[in-house]
């Protein structure tokens, strides 16, 4: 009887309506999925059944929120709880203004399925720098002219079910106001979770939407209007700097070596191993990156006499210290993307996790997997923290954990709590009992977080100097209980039969940088400090301890697992291996808008419009502004990587 009652009231009718547009709206995006999966089914053939629907549930998700997010006026404009809301004028208002967003974004996804044939893969920013594709455009709106007639048709049909739902009568008996009050905040309660995506962690994003460490499955799921709006910024052209054929060649001359050749005219890039001699034994990697572990705090590598990393300090002299080692960019997600896909951020683009996915990338994970390696990862913070649960997955690791899944079991204070996460202790702890669970070889990613700012202690015992949470005091202590807890898993991964089989990888995000109150008479710096990170390679049953001048970046990591674990596979990164003799040495960095280069010539420090610093010479602006010119044109055109077929 009340359910009756309820079918009476204007409340319920708007519902209805909603529901109309809504269903409508969903329908018309989810053929147009069935559309690109069909037009476009090579691009997806490397998913399985169970993939391709779990895709395409997820295209669903994707859709709606889409359209709730542009609609929402609309929505919360229904449930005003006025009586002019039941106007026909005022529902004109909503069911047309709902039927002009719906058009729009219709006209987006088409448009992007044209595009889709060029680049395979959806819209993002690079559609404000088509630069010298411009014609592209051109040619698409003569070719596909019937589109655009097939666009009209729709939108002329579509009207007429607008208004069949417009003209829906709403019913006179009204709720108290009360009730419609609470109605009107339970929508926007409803809007925002559908918005977010999620109850809880970060708002869902383009790397949610891969179901499985596929390009393909975050394809077929996600639409070109969401990747488009997810990624649009205030974006400028991609300068062109040289001939792109001119660019091209400066660039492929800086990767060239005798390790590894390229393989591809239509991705310039891409590389694959020369020597076909694989390693009998294989060998298993950890890679440890450590936060803010500035090298100018490293007592081996800048001689500071800090005194706080004694166990580090012990397994660099014991392994391959690195002394020339810098980071690709000043913040931890630059860094994992560099790690994961060689790839360093550049000026104008997006980073993994939020939009440089939608590319074809040769990741780290898949390619320890596709030569026999199960795949770890694992973060002290939160498992979404940077996104970096989806990540992980895109980036072809099977197991991944963050701090909701460690336990704690130390010595810290418990009146104290980290500011990210759990304890770095904590977390190699745990680190350590997986690996001794990981079938070999394998390949293990983790990165720590208690040496963030700010800088909480974490017990009286590890306080070396007068602690404040925003200086260098502060970070030194945390340090010290950082570089004790890696001294304590190193000493349980030493008793474990697969270490003498295993190389460790440490290094750091990026460095500290200034505070708040910064104690800058501790440090003396040179014109690289900002960019300087330790590098180790510590494996003591395989390597004898050297000190190597090489320069690289995070961007090196594959190239390098490449070389010396003689791994199958293509691959692109902008670096070459660290032990590769015959190739150039030289780092990519993004310090905001300033990208720099370091060689042995020197460093050169560029906005992409003037030279702000350079100690090299002349030839260094053409090296990073050809590297520059043409990865940024590779990325925009989908060419960095060819991706897989099968």
């Amino acid at each position: 009887r009340n359910f009756k009652s309820f079918r009476r009231t204007k409340g319920y009718q708007k519902l209805i309506k909603i529901g109309s547009y809504l269903a409508v709206s969903l329908f018309s995006l989810s053929i147009l999925r069935l559309l690109l999966y069909i037009i476009y089914n090579s691009d997806f053939s490397s998913l399985t059944f169970e993939e391709t629907l779990l895709s395409f549930l997820m295209g669903m998700k994707v859709d709606l929120i889409s359209v709730v997010t542009f609609t929402s006026p609309f929505i919360l404009l229904m449930f005003l709880p006025f009586s002019f809301t039941q106007t026909k004028g005022y529902q004109k208002i909503i069911g047309y203004g709902w039927y002009s967003v719906l058009l729009i974004i219709v006209y987006v996804i088409v448009a992007d399925m044209v595009y889709f044939q060029f680049v395979h893969r959806h819209l993002s920013n690079e559609i404000l720098v088509i630069g010298n594709d411009v014609h592209i455009v051109l040619d698409m709106m003569k070719e596909y002219f019937y589109l655009l007639v097939l666009f009209v048709v729709y939108a002329i049909g579509l009207f007429f079910i607008f208004r069949k739902i417009i003209n829906l009568p709403l019913a006179q008996k009204s709720s108290s106001m009360i009730r419609e009050i609470a109605t009107l905040l339970l929508v926007c309660v409803v809007i925002i979770f559908t918005i977010r995506g999620k109850l809880i962690d970060k708002p869902f994003g383009i790397s949610d939407a891969f179901v499985v460490n596929k390009i393909a499955s975050g394809n077929l799921a996600l639409n070109g209007f969401y990747t488009l709006y997810r990624t649009i910024t205030e974006k400028k052209k991609i300068p062109t700097f040289y001939e792109a054929k001119d660019a091209l060649t400066t660039t492929k001359k800086m990767l060239s070596s005798n390790r590894f050749r390229f393989i591809d005219e239509k991705y310039p890039l891409m590389r694959t191993n020369i020597t076909n001699d694989l390693q009998t034994k294989r060998l298993n990697v950890v890679i440890i990156l450590l936060e803010s572990w500035s090298a100018e705090f490293v007592d081996s590598f800048a001689h500071n006499n800090f005194g706080v990393t004694p166990y580090f300090d012990e397994i660099a002299n014991k392994g391959l210290l690195f002394e020339n080692f810098y980071s690709n960019g000043q913040r931890s997600i630059e860094a994992i993307t560099s790690v994961f896909t060689g790839i360093p951020v550049l000026k104008g683009f997006n980073y993994i996790g939020d939009g440089l996915e939608l590319s074809n990338l040769s990741y780290l994970g898949t390619l320890a997997k596709e030569n026999g390696y199960s795949t770890l990862a694992m973060q002290s913070s939160s498992r979404s923290s940077y996104r970096v649960d989806s990540i992980a997955k895109i980036a072809g690791f099977d197991t991944y954990y963050g701090a909701e899944d460690i336990p704690d079991t130390g010595e810290e204070d418990k009146d104290k709590k980290p500011k990210f996460g759990t304890w770095d202790g904590n977390m190699f702890r745990f680190l350590h009992k997986q690996i001794s669970l990981q079938k070999e070889p394998f390949l293990a990613f983790t990165f720590t977080a208690t040496t963030h700012s700010p800088f909480v202690s974490p017990g009286a015992k590890w306080e070396k100097f007068p602690h404040n949470t925003n200086n260098n005091f502060g970070f030194l202590n945390t340090l010290k209980y950082a570089d004790e807890q890696l001294g304590e898993f190193m000493q349980a991964c030493e008793k474990e039969p697969w270490f003498e089989n295993t190389i460790f990888i440490f290094t750091a995000d990026h460095t500290k940088g200034a505070t708040k109150e910064e104690n800058n008479s501790l440090l003396t710096k040179n014109p690289l400090e900002n960019m300087h990170i330790p590098l180790v390679i510590y494996a003591p049953h395989i390597f004898k301890p050297q000190k190597i001048q090489t320069i690289g970046s995070h961007a090196s990591i594959i190239p390098t697992l490449m070389d010396l674990l003689h791994w199958e596979g293509d691959f692109t990164a902008l670096a070459n291996s660290l032990f590769d003799t015959s190739a150039e040495e030289f780092a990519i960095c993004a310090q905001g808008q300033i990208m720099g280069l370091i060689n042995t010539k020197g460093y050169i420090a560029h906005s992409l419009t003037n030279i702000l610093e350079n100690t090299g010479g002349e030839e260094m602006e053409k090296e990073l502004l050809s590297i520059y010119q043409s990865a940024s044109q590779l990325l925009s055109q989908n060419k960095i990587y060819k991706g897989k077929s099968k």
